[in-house]
């Protein structure tokens, strides 16, 4: 047993101690929470992933969110249902933007309620690893929780993982002071204490999080574990041995969990019933996933977006039927199809992600992991520490009563999942929370006995020895050595991390020269990257660009090899359009614009230098680089004998910038050609040089509209407008649009003369 801190300092009034103790601990925590807030601040403003440019899961949340926010109404995912929990959140924060007069700060209130919530876990999080394991522990899980890199990079994802790892955490956080009000009032003699709240609100805060992820569902298993561990203390000290009292009570809390539980599931499967005539607890996901891994479709070589397709095709109210019965076909017939993955599955949860990510992955994925490198591998320090440490707590003597059920439960049921079927960081996330609060568990006992040590040094090494002599302690010790033999052997991450800092030590060297003009230099120092790392698409990227601005549009195509992402694909497409290749270029562009999950148009202008024009066709595909602030292109109904016209949504602000091939000369004049989204007319605001202009598009009338170009302009030769109008959302006007876009008026030319 491990020597208590009170034994080692100099005596000291217990008052005081406490008082200096508890304002230095509030300190502590408030220190805590403001580092934490910075640190998801910062990650926030350097983040360019936007739900609304995206063909993902965050983009299907945020589009479904809000159509339920303009509308009312709630549609499931095209091919299978979802849980609805983070939804019906999203769309709460929508509508509220939309009464504060400005649904552009919709997303905003979405990631400052992620952030809120994430730093509230900070100081709950300290509580309950104060309460299962000590003060120690408390203080290093709730460290782990501010500056932890994957939990700063949380709050800003519109997907259902913030929601759902706050949501678990408060659960066990109530299922803990459950177990304290419990044992409380029990030796007070009464029921001030008032346990069974603590128990009732578990039971409702689980059900919410299963309605962001029905993984949860299972975690009640879990918890009703740790209800029945925790009666068996009180059973034995009222000497009350028979198994039927003891079912009786365990009944009872039990009903207590389980009613709240259920009851604020109930309705959304009762929605399932009503809608499908299946009994679908809360989604399709999981065994549609199951079936994706294992199916046919996949297994041969035919791909996962075949496998979607055959699902598109079946009525939404029986894809669970046909999943489930093709499962007990594949289960039947080639159950060994079930683990084929198990063992590769299992090796890559264990790896270090944030090297993962930055070092072996081809592209960031429009993630700024530059910018965040320092925290990342601190995250990934971190990680190894908490991991690691953990292992001799989840080895050791259960001293934290049933909760470590809940812990291995956890654990296990998501390694599990993952190797089933796939491994995606996000859906780790449990695994994580867990091992952060036993590795804080043993880092706190770790540092009580480095301060044993200090004051009695053999006493300290006599009980460290007897430990690790113990089966404890050499269980602790086997398993952390296997991890550690894990984590090492899946990647030799000594060779990934130099090769990688040489990658970005050319890279870096290339941005800079090119920075400064001078582009041999620039190409000579990515052609040292791509010799270290040729499989790095940014890479490859950027340099396809300084050919694509030096006009070696063959040079510019090589660079970009076969492999693609969506930022090299907008290259691509500017490359196409350079050559001529027009229809090649609009495919490009639309293509990455529709999926990239970024501002594909601020990217572009930010980019690219297009070719000097004096009109510009908005919506064509090819417009990229000289607007911004524009929903996707589409095409008018074309007339007898005339080619279909494209144009443009503006959203609520947008941009038009032209470079243009010659100065402007005073008297010259803009000309747009607009049209108002609804009825009656639409005020757009146009800025010229300074000037603002208010026109009256009328809704669904196209018009040629005049202005003349400020004196003040005269012998530039780039010209900027800004565009501004109030914005509707179409499927307010008609719900049989199902357009939930917010959009103000149609923009389809610009020509400067």
């Amino acid at each position: 047993m491990i020597s208590t801190p009170a034994r080692w300092g100099t005596p000291i009034r217990a008052g005081a101690r406490t008082r200096t103790n508890t304002s230095l601990l509030r300190y502590y925590l408030i220190g805590l929470v403001l580092l934490g807030l910075a640190l998801r601040l910062w990650f926030i403003a350097v983040n360019d992933i936007d739900p609304r440019f995206s063909a993902a899961d965050d983009g299907d949340y945020y589009q479904r969110a809000l159509r339920l926010a303009a509308t009312g109404q709630y549609l499931d995912n095209s091919w299978l249902i979802r849980p609805p929990g983070h939804v019906f959140l999203f769309a709460g924060l929508l509508k509220l933007a939309m009464w504060l007069g400005d649904p552009a700060i919709g997303i905003g209130l979405i990631r400052g309620v992620h952030v809120a919530l994430s730093l509230l876990l900070i100081p709950i999080g300290y509580d309950m690893a104060r309460r299962l394991f000590g003060r120690p522990a408390g203080l290093i899980f709730a460290a782990v929780l501010a500056v932890w890199f994957p939990l700063v990079e949380l709050p800003a994802l519109i997907l259902s993982e913030p929601l759902f790892l706050f949501t678990l955490s408060i659960h066990c956080w109530l299922l803990v002071r459950w177990r304290d009000a419990r044992r409380e009032s029990w030796g007070r003699g009464g029921g001030k204490r008032r346990p069974w709240l603590w128990l009732a609100a578990a039971g409702l805060v689980l059900g919410y999080c299963a309605l962001t992820r029905s993984p949860a569902l299972y975690g009640s298993v879990f918890s009703l574990a740790f209800i029945a561990a925790e009666l068996r203390p009180t059973v034995l000290s009222m000497r009350r041995a028979a198994l039927a009292p003891w079912l009786r009570r365990f009944a009872a809390w039990a009903l207590i969990f389980l009613l709240p539980f259920a009851a604020v599931i109930a309705p959304w499967t009762a929605r399932n019933y009503l809608t499908y005539g299946q009994v679908i607890l809360i989604d399709t996901l999981g065994p549609v996933n199951l079936w994706m891994a294992m199916s046919d479709a996949v297994n041969d070589g035919r791909g996962e977006n075949e496998a979607k397709a055959i699902l598109a095709g079946i009525p939404q109210e029986e894809r669970q039927d046909f999943v489930s019965a093709d499962l007990g076909r594949i289960i039947r017939e080639e159950p060994l199809r079930l683990t084929r993955n198990f063992w590769p599955h299992f090796l890559h949860i264990w790896k270090a992600q944030f090297v993962e990510d930055f070092f072996v992955k081809v592209s960031f994925f429009t993630r700024p992991l530059r910018e965040i490198a320092p925290l990342g591998a601190l995250g990934d320090l971190l990680w190894l520490v908490f991991s690691a440490a953990s292992l001799f707590t989840l080895a050791g003597r259960p001293r934290e009563g049933g909760f470590r059920l809940v812990a291995l439960g956890w654990i296990a049921y998501s390694c599990l999942t993952v190797m089933l079927i796939h491994v995606e960081p996000r859906y780790l996330l449990p695994v994580w929370l867990f091992m952060a609060l036993y590795g804080a568990a043993a880092l706190g006992a770790l540092a009580s006995w480095l301060a044993g040590l200090r004051h009695d040094r053999d006493q300290a090494l006599d009980e460290a020895s007897a430990y690790l002599r113990s089966p404890w302690g050499i269980a602790g010790a086997a398993l952390c050595a296997a991890f550690l033999v894990l984590v090492f052997t899946y990647r030799d991450y000594p060779g990934i991390i130099s090769r990688g800092m040489q990658r970005e030590g050319y890279r870096n060297a290339g941005a800079s020269a090119y920075a400064k003009g001078d582009a041999q230099a620039a190409i000579a120092a990515y052609e040292q990257m791509l010799a270290v790392a040729p499989d790095f698409i940014d890479g490859r990227t950027e340099l396809a660009r300084i050919y694509l601005d030096l006009g070696q549009l063959d040079k510019g195509w090589e660079a970009l090899s076969e492999r693609q992402t969506h930022r090299g694909d907008v290259v691509r497409g500017a490359l196409a359009r350079a050559g001529g290749d027009l229809e090649r270029a609009a495919f490009y562009f639309e293509d990455a614009e529709v999926r990239a999950g970024e501002d594909v148009q601020k990217l572009t202008l930010e980019w690219l230098h297009p070719a000097p024009v004096t009109a510009l066709t908005l919506g064509d595909g090819l417009d990229f680089g000289y607007v911004q602030g524009f929903s996707f292109g589409e095409e008018l109904p074309a007339a007898a004998g005339e080619a279909p016209r494209s144009y443009r949504w503006l959203r609520e602000r947008g941009r038009i910038v032209l470079p243009l091939p010659a100065t402007l000369r005073p008297g010259m004049v803009v000309r747009l050609r607009v049209a108002g989204g609804v009825p009656g007319e639409t005020p757009l605001t146009i800025t010229l040089g300074g000037v603002a202009t208010v026109l009256p598009a009328r809704g669904g009338e196209w018009r040629v509209y005049q202005i003349a170009v400020p004196a003040s302009l005269a012998g530039q030769s780039r010209l900027e407008l800004g565009l501004r109008a109030p914005t509707f959302i179409p499927v307010q006007q008609n719900p049989a649009s199902g357009d939930a876009r917010l959009l103000s008026v149609m923009v389809s030319d610009v020509v400067v003369e």
